[in-house]
């Protein structure tokens, strides 16, 4: 499962108050939340020091899903801002929900829809600067980035020493393992490969999903320490998570693909 660009566009003008986002600037970072959801979307993201962005989406044009309005900011600078319209309404009922509806319980859907609809309602720097401190994209928190990709790393190679004692009895279960070992090999590739040297300024050419990658791998590492003890396994979850890590990059260039023919060669590295 992945969002569409005009899918995931749609989400987040579907989220938001009133149906709209004020600038390209901050449908930008609001896509860009959708990642820190557990949400796969055919967006690509690259960092700055303003935090990720896509710089098609700058030049986005309106079409059936939403339109695009100009404007005057108070300060005199001109800026866009995107209304969502019923197409795109109906596309987020019919295409979009049943899509979510498979990753996302009920609470987590109303949960997503409100985390959208109070960003929406920030500041694109606002959003930028919380983004920034939970990834640990600043230069002054190098050193907890780097202590934070140990731990994760740590905690995984004992997830994953764990999860050989598993049962393949069912699909879930067949999951789980499969999520623990694809998780292993990426915080892995992650810590020996892309921050083997950490940059001690702005990775200008960094790709953000690496950030995402750390922060997700890292929330979920609770929730497959139960899973594994639990006989009942959390399969809305489970495919959520698996779903995110595997469909995100899926068709990209990044590295740690399943479309990387090489990627057996990463593994075995």
């Amino acid at each position: 499962m992945i969002l569409t660009r005009d899918e995931a566009i749609c989400t987040i003008l579907e989220f938001s108050k009133n149906n709209i986002v004020t600038s390209p600037t901050k449908l930008n970072k609001l896509l860009a939340r959708l990642n820190l959801n557990f949400i796969p979307i055919d967006v690509d993201f690259m960092l700055n020091k303003y935090g990720s962005y896509n710089a098609e989406l700058v030049e986005l044009n309106e079409n059936k899903f939403f339109k695009i309005e100009p404007y005057v900011l108070r300060n005199g600078v001109k800026s866009r801002k995107f209304i969502l319209k019923t197409e795109g309404k109906n596309l987020f009922l019919n295409s979009v929900k049943p899509k979510l509806e498979k990753i996302l319980t009920n609470e987590d859907f109303e949960s997503l829809r409100n985390k959208i609809k109070e960003l929406s309602e920030l500041r694109a720097d606002e959003i930028s600067e919380n983004e920034h401190k939970k990834l640990l994209v600043d230069t002054e928190d190098r050193f907890k980035l780097e202590q934070k990709i140990n731990v994760v790393y740590c905690d995984m190679y004992d997830l994953y020493g764990d999860s050989k004692l598993l049962p393949e009895n069912t699909i879930i279960d067949i999951s789980l393992k499969a999520l623990i070992e694809y998780c292993y090999y990426l915080i892995k590739f992650i810590k020996e490969v892309r921050f083997k040297r950490i940059p001690e300024d702005y990775d200008y050419e960094g790709y953000m999903f690496d950030y995402y990658f750390i922060n997700n791998i890292n929330e979920i590492v609770p929730f497959l320490k139960q899973q594994i003890k639990e006989a009942n396994k959390d399969k809305i979850r489970i495919n959520k998570y698996y779903q995110y890590f595997v469909n995100s990059v899926s068709g990209r260039k990044y590295p740690f693909s399943l479309d990387n023919p090489n990627l057996n060669k990463l593994l075995a590295s």
